[in-house]
């Protein structure tokens, strides 16, 4: 394994494209189907077909829950690549790329360039990091905008560079028009803390600042002004106060969870290297000498208690915190790599014991799953790789810690392609959508009623009418004379009066509900 004494600049363009190749490969391969990709990918598939880059809408009604910055990239996707699931996740896996490189690049500039590949070796290998940045959500863009205008931010706070201040204000803009203002709130507390903990207070104070503002101004009001106006109020109020106010003070659509769910998620989701967090608090020390790695302790605080004391908890929520986490991380891997730290076998043990869990986790958990049952075998059996070789590691040599750092990168790559290439893209093919899509496509016309699965909408070519009462309902069916009534199995004891014939019944995977596709005949 390289060291800073070996360590060349094409080890970083290597990493950057391994990187690139597990983003990209198989992209395409799972179907559009989990509620937040659909949503936000058939968003954006409408507001190109109506011409309309203002006002946001899902099967022709209006979506409040996001603002526009992901909608645009993938316009600009579909347009290039169609209207596919590859096409709306590109700009994801574009946005993951340049978030390594970011990270690379202040950690070169604030530290040295071994620090900075070793930040980008931690979140090229964390299953959770990857697999954020291959669906088709605005998380991918938030991320790397509040991580380019973190660094910005710090490096103008730092060197007194003023167009580090402009690129932060810029970056920020764009963050808050990919999420909202948590995208401003949070950073702008971030450079706060580190002013008041460092005294730079002649360089925070600076007429700069009003041109810097004016710019995020510039690039976020025009939108929310517009759309604000477009809808009458109606995508403020749904916005700032259902998706906003609210998320943060009740727990929204079940997402709650205890005060430490939060941290537990960013312990999980940065494996491997998290496993080194016990060697990490005990040379602190040494590592926070680093101005960089301090403040982006700093940053990761932040994050984790914002979103623990936050009642809405999701894992993607703390995520604009990896890149900082990762640098940290990062250090005492360099630390290691150079034979500066020593870690305990217990981080090496705990990996292994995860990597031989974790097959057996999945068979238990696909076999109990009736669309799936038949894949937990072939599922279990591709992901002991990973624990294999980590096994295999630990019997046939002695090396120490920095061939054992090699054999992680291996197994978790290994794990990473396997996992996100072939395992998640097989079992979500078997979802209600895909397996009942050619069947609902047969008929001409096609309505909902009750609560469906959102997934049928970004494979049709038209607004799906819906209904909630045995009023609607018929009214519909009257005026269409035939079709399909696409529902959910909880639903039908309301439909009992009407001449329906079952066609299909799906369960969602790895959930309760149950979609069920009728067909319908007018009576003459």
């Amino acid at each position: 394994m390289i060291n800073s004494n070996t360590y060349k600049p094409f080890h970083f363009l290597l990493l950057l494209t391994l990187l690139a190749v597990v983003l990209l490969f198989r992209l395409g391969a799972t179907p559009i189907y989990i509620l937040d990709e659909v949503k936000n990918a058939q968003c954006a598939k409408e507001m190109m077909h109506n011409n309309n880059l203002v006002v946001p809408t899902f099967n022709g009604e209006l979506r409040t829950d996001k603002p526009p910055l992901h909608y645009f990239f993938m316009i600009v996707s579909y347009k290039v690549f169609g209207e596919t699931e590859f096409a709306a996740r590109f700009f994801s896996v574009v946005m993951g790329l340049l978030t390594v490189f970011v990270t690379f690049f202040y950690t070169k500039r604030h530290s040295n360039a071994f620090h900075g590949f070793c930040a980008a070796l931690v979140l090229a290998c964390s299953t959770h990091f990857l697999f954020e940045f291959r669906l088709s959500v605005p998380d991918p863009y938030l991320i790397f905008f509040i991580t380019l205008g973190l660094f910005s931010g710090f490096t103008w706070l730092q060197e007194s560079k003023v167009v580090q201040l402009y690129l932060a204000a810029f970056a920020l803009g764009m963050a808050t028009l990919a999420k909202g203002p948590v995208a401003l709130a949070l950073p702008g507390l971030c450079l706060l803390v580190w002013v008041v903990i460092t005294k730079k207070w002649k360089t925070a104070f600076t007429w700069h600042l009003i041109p810097a503002f004016l710019l995020l101004c510039v690039v976020t009001i025009p939108w929310y002004y517009a759309v604000d106006k477009a809808t009458d109020g109606a995508w403020t109020k749904g916005f700032f106060i259902d998706n906003n106010l609210n998320r943060f003070s009740d727990p929204q659509e079940g997402h709650g969870g205890f005060f430490f769910v939060t941290l537990l998620f960013v312990l999980i989701g940065l494996l491997p290297f998290m496993s080194f967090l016990g060697g990490v608090v005990k040379e602190r020390k040494a590592l926070l000498k680093n101005d960089l790695v301090k403040f982006g302790s700093i940053v990761v605080l932040a994050f984790v208690v914002f979103f623990s004391v936050s009642s809405t908890k999701l894992p993607n929520y703390p995520m604009p915190c990896y890149p900082f986490a990762a640098l940290v991380l990062g250090s005492y891997v360099a630390g290691i790599l150079n034979r500066d730290f020593i870690p305990k076998k217990f981080a090496w043990y705990f990996l292994l014991g995860f990597s031989l869990l974790l097959p057996v986790a999945a068979y238990v958990g696909i076999k109990a799953e009736p669309a799936t049952t038949a894949l937990s075998v072939n599922v279990a059996t591709m992901l002991t790789i990973a624990g294999l070789i980590l096994l295999a590691g630990t019997f046939i040599s002695k090396r120490d810690w920095p061939w054992k750092i090699e054999m992680i990168i291996i197994a978790f790559t290994a794990l990473n392609i396997i996992g996100l290439g072939f395992v998640y893209p097989g079992l979500y093919s078997e979802n209600p959508v895909a397996k009942t899509i050619n069947i609902v496509k047969q008929s001409t016309n096609v309505i909902t009623y009750g609560i469906f699965n959102p997934g049928y909408r970004f494979y049709m070519d038209k607004n799906l009418p819906r209904s909630f009462s045995s009023a609607e309902l018929q009214h519909l069916i009257d005026s269409t004379g035939s079709g399909i009534i696409i529902t959910r199995v909880d639903h039908l004891d309301s439909l009992k009066a009407f001449p329906l014939k079952e066609l299909a019944r799906e369960r969602d995977i790895f959930e309760l509900p149950t979609t069920v596709i009728l067909q319908y005949n007018a009576k003459p």
